[in-house]
């Protein structure tokens, strides 16, 4: 995690603006201006909150990039997690009022006689159409409120399963039913030691029976020390045919400054060997075979490969080496991105794994409806994809990053089944 300076310039922009309306606002409604000190309306009140967020920002942005150990992620995860709970809801306030009385105002301007009846016959108080828009901005304000909260108290946690069955035609008749659980985008640091919490995930992938479980990146915010205790949880996971794992983006340490090369390369390493101690084989630019009988497949795992500023350590070409020949092959690949820029191009692999979008921990998904603001930065960012016999998914992450919530995209479990013949997908 690293906080740049498009992103500070840009939340001094939002929370300046948002606070600027809001006391232009107030005084309008109550004809009046306050006094600059009196609380909580006066100016003073109005512009030392975002300039104290502000502030706060640029301790945080250098705390980060500097930072020796997990402990300032936590910090400023909760943080920002309070910024939302302010600014989130005051923003949709100041956007209700202003977007229905414009509308209103258009309603008028087309009927000269257009008025919102009052809300009044004969035994309620009389209401302005300022406070009527006022009440109404209120409500819309405390959904996002109501909603973060959910988030935080019980979405980050609501874990979610989704199933997939898949048939292939080149699958090998041993591997029928072969059942594969996918998680990723764990960012330990972030969960810190709710280690109660993620062993109902735990008994939830145990009681798949899966016969693989992929691992696909993210064990970490950017610290080996992260890793610390979770080997009594992970060391549960239990697969007839093995555990696997690649790396994300942020298991390089490429977050913080590291006083020597040798100190970043330590803390890698230390990454590495952590995967070994939580019971994954990690595979770097690698792959092996699984025989059942006389019928084989291969699971290859590259490094991080994304476009920047993600970096692009991932080697498909090495880690295809030997197995070019096998029927069926699956791919462990972080980021989505790789797929539609390398994998679908000049490979041949099935089905490739991929997490790292998060769904942005934000959005809607209803009934085959999905929506979330991760759409408009990964062209593959949440689900399953298909691009002629090959197929794609993308799990939304079983951890959380930046703010410790998760609203409408629940942290996944993916089970994916595969079956032999005509090429397809179909619901579990």
């Amino acid at each position: 995690m690293r906080f740049s300076i498009e992103a500070l310039v840009g939340m001094i922009f939002f929370s300046f603006i948002v606070d600027y309306l809001l006391h232009k606002h107030y005084k309008e409604l109550k004809e009046e201006t306050p006094a600059t000190f009196s609380f909580p309306f006066g100016a003073f009140w109005h512009y030392s909150v975002p300039a104290i967020f502000v502030l706060s920002f640029i301790i945080f942005g250098l705390l980060i990039n500097f930072a020796a150990s997990p402990g300032v992620y936590v910090y400023f995860q909760w943080f920002i997690t309070v910024y939302l709970f302010i600014y989130l809801p005051k923003f949709i306030y100041i956007f209700t009022y202003k977007m229905t009385h414009n509308a209103i105002k258009v309603k008028n301007k087309f009927e000269p006689n257009g008025k919102i009846k009052k809300m009044n016959d004969g035994r309620y108080p009389k209401i302005s159409r300022k406070k009527f828009l006022s009440q109404i901005g209120i409500f819309m304000a405390s959904l996002p409120f109501v909603s973060l909260l959910f988030g935080v108290m019980k979405g980050r946690f609501n874990f979610s399963v989704k199933y997939n069955k898949l048939a292939f035609p080149n699958l090998p008749k041993a591997f029928e039913g072969l059942k594969i659980v996918q998680i990723s985008d764990l960012h330990l640091g972030s969960l810190n030691s709710n280690y109660y919490e993620m062993e109902e995930a735990i008994r939830i992938i145990n009681a798949e029976h899966p016969d693989l479980i992929c691992f696909t990146g993210d064990l970490v915010n950017n610290f080996a020390e992260e890793t610390i205790g979770w080997e009594s949880v992970f060391g549960k996971l239990q697969a007839k045919h093995g555990k696997y794992s690649i790396l994300g983006n942020h298991d390089y340490g490429d977050y913080s400054k590291w006083a020597t090369p040798q100190e970043k390369d330590a803390n890698l390493q230390g990454v590495k060997d952590a995967h070994q101690r939580l019971g994954f084989q990690l595979l770097n630019n690698e792959s092996l075979t699984l025989t059942k009988g006389n019928d084989t497949i291969a699971i290859a795992g590259v490094e991080n490969w994304g476009h920047p500023p993600f970096p692009q350590y991932g080697d498909l070409a090495k880690a295809t080496k030997g197995i070019e020949n096998i029927p069926f092959k699956l791919l462990l690949s972080h980021d989505p991105d790789h797929w539609d820029s390398e994998v679908t191009i000049d490979y041949d692999y099935d089905l490739t794994l991929a997490g790292h979008t998060h769904g942005m921990q934000f959005g809607f998904d209803y009934k085959g409806f999905q929506w979330s603001p991760a759409q408009y930065k990964f062209k593959r960012w949440s689900g399953l994809y298909r691009e002629g016999h090959q197929f794609l998914y993308v799990n939304r992450g079983l951890g959380f990053l930046g703010m410790p919530a998760r609203v409408g995209m629940p942290p996944e479990i993916t089970v994916i089944e595969l079956t032999q013949g005509a090429i397809s997908n179909e619901p579990m």
